[in-house]
């Protein structure tokens, strides 16, 4: 009998010490394809960034606490359609519905707004061939792997490829639907952004690729898990994309899914954090003129040089050329002791007062610029008025998985209160508050935000006919705007 028991005891430890990941260990495969371009015929080239993209995304996924079966990268040889689908069926060609299928790819995107979304592409290229990748022939080839497909577009308009980050809305809506899971490091809009060596192009990535990677692996110590629980879901990604990437406004599909985990780990096993700077927190991310100070804080790993770069948002573009940069020394050597640091840093938004600011943190490693994180500072106007509006399509289906686009028209800098309300005026969805806007290149200027058709407890609202509710300030001054109504239908098939 005590034998017995002994074996209890012991069956009960070895369930006990068995990483709370393991639940992962019925899943099907895991693959990855990562695809870079870096040498163009049409636009510049990106040199080394899309390969130190490729680096930077292989070795996350290789600490997966899921295995990966395959991890694939492609540097600068697919130049063709013909090429793409021969590479994406090769990594992927047999796999099952049980299977999960990671395609990333680092490029130029393409896209111009007086044209349809459906003529957006991604730019295949090995420096001697190019060719544009739209988002249908990205479809078509993907359509042929069963399972799973999380697609993350690491370019320039990729936004377009999803319908999403546009002035007129999509005529075009890619890679939807419940086997994809999608990430684009941009508006259909907006252009993404690389850091670089300034004395050679020996060093450099896209600040996408930087912080998705650090949010991932154990050498940022896991930042884009919000709860510590080992498990980073699509949802949890792309609300530290948001916060720290920056540059540009991050995009995702389906919009809210807090159920798809793109990475996971052993939250119990002591990590080893490679990454200089961490847990950069900001204390508002909303100022108003007048007050632009700017107080945040964050915990230095090493001894090493920092420096601030502050990046103002000016005549419609982001002004990089024209960034400030202001050192942070503690040590006669110009470096700073490990701990954690508190900072204000006032900022100079022009002659209006308002508008919106980058701050970043950027360490020399020896002699090289490293990205160690990032944050988007809206300035709304102390005093005047806003004109606001909201503009959605007239109906969508979202139980075949369509999102509701809304587009919240605004002239300044604000803070966004975003509501679905019903026929009877009351409160379906919360979709933002008082969230702060972000310079998103549309024309108007506006933010856009998407419905998925959920109420605030997570069931699908029941068909008929909705509005937005917008609410914003100025001062004192409370401002508000309704849509006009639009309709949730159900599938007719």
């Amino acid at each position: 009998m005590r034998y017995v028991k002994w074996l209890a005891g012991l069956f009960i430890l070895l369930l006990l010490s068995l990483p709370r990941v393991s639940s992962f260990a019925e899943e099907g495969r895991r693959r990855a394809l990562l695809i870079g371009c870096d040498h163009f015929l049409s636009l510049p080239d990106t040199a080394p960034a899309a390969e130190n993209n490729l680096r930077l995304l292989s070795d996350a996924l290789f600490s997966d606490a899921r295995p990966y079966s395959l991890v694939r990268t492609i540097s600068n040889t697919i130049a063709t359609a013909e090429a793409f689908e021969k590479a994406v069926l090769a990594a992927f060609g047999n796999s099952t519905e049980a299977d999960t299928s990671v395609l990333y790819i680092s490029t130029h995107g393409v896209f111009q707004e007086s044209l349809s979304n459906a003529d957006a592409g991604l730019l295949l290229s090995d420096g001697q061939t190019e060719t544009l990748l739209t988002g249908a022939e990205l479809q078509r080839v993907l359509d042929q792997v069963a399972g799973k497909k999380i697609v993350i577009l690491d370019a320039c308009n990729s936004g377009a490829i999803i319908g999403k980050g546009l002035s007129g809305g999509a005529d075009q809506c890619y890679l939807a639907g419940a086997d994809y899971k999608v990430l684009c490091s941009a508006g259909g809009s907006e252009a993404s952004w690389y850091y670089q060596s300034p004395d050679a192009a020996a060093e450099g990535a896209s600040y996408f690729a930087a912080v998705l990677a650090f949010g991932f692996d154990a050498s940022g110590g896991h930042a884009a898990d919000r709860n510590d629980d080992g498990q980073i879901t699509l949802e949890e990604t792309y609300g530290y994309l948001l916060e720290q990437y920056a540059a540009s406004t991050p995009q995702v599909y389906p919009q809210q899914d807090d159920s798809e985990v793109l990475f996971a780990y052993d939250p119990d096993t002591p990590v080893r954090i490679q990454k200089a700077i961490t847990d950069l927190t900001f204390e508002e991310t909303l100022l108003t003129a007048g007050d632009t100070e700017a107080a945040f804080s964050f915990t230095v790993q090493r001894q090493t040089e920092l420096y601030y770069q502050i990046i103002y948002h000016r005549d419609g573009v982001w002004q990089f050329s024209q960034a400030q940069q202001i050192p942070d020394a503690e040590q006669d050597d110009g470096s700073i002791l490990p701990g954690r640091k508190m900072r204000v840093l006032t900022l100079n938004t022009g002659d209006e007062d308002y508008g919106y600011a980058i701050i970043q943190l950027i360490t020399r490693e020896s002699g090289t610029p490293v990205f160690q994180g990032a944050q988007l500072l809206c300035v709304r106007p102390a005093t005047g008025q806003v004109t606001l509006n909201a503009v959605t399509g007239s109906s969508f289906v979202p139980k075949l998985g369509q999102e509701m686009a809304i587009l919240v028209q605004h002239d300044v800098p604000c803070g966004l209160t975003v509501n679905i309300l019903n026929e009877e005026n009351r409160l379906v969805r919360r979709l933002a508050f008082e969230t702060p806007s972000r310079p998103q290149q549309l024309s108007p200027a506006a933010s856009s935000f998407y419905w998925d058709g959920k109420t605030n407890s997570g069931e699908y609202a029941p068909p008929g006919a909705y509005t937005v509710q917008v609410k914003t300030s100025v001062g004192e001054e409370q401002y508000l705007c309704r849509s006009e109504p639009f309709f949730l239908e159900e599938p007719t098939t």
